[in-house]
């Protein structure tokens, strides 16, 4: 038979025992849940990374695009005026 303070040590060290395995339980839930929000914080950079990529070449297309507009006036002004001119001497 078990002697009383035997028996109150083992009860103690059970419930020890217990709270040691509930935050062992707390503790990887914990990392896993870092190692996710880590893996999705690289996911977001990534993103970010390409969007700003993108953004850049839409920006430079842009540009070339008002470039291109820009040239195109002052010929589209010049066609307007042949046109005149050829209806007032036709």
């Amino acid at each position: 038979m078990v002697s009383d303070p035997v028996r109150e040590a083992l009860g103690r060290l059970s419930v020890a025992l217990d709270k040691l395995d509930a935050i062992s339980l707390r503790h990887a839930d914990g990392e896993n849940a870092r190692s996710t929000l880590k893996t999705e914080l690289h996911l977001m950079r990534e993103d970010r990374h390409q969007l700003a990529r993108l953004l850049d070449e839409e920006r430079a297309a842009r540009a070339l695009t008002e470039a291109s507009l820009g040239d195109l006036a002052p010929r589209i002004d010049r066609a307007i005026a042949a046109i005149r001119t050829t209806l007032a001497q036709g």
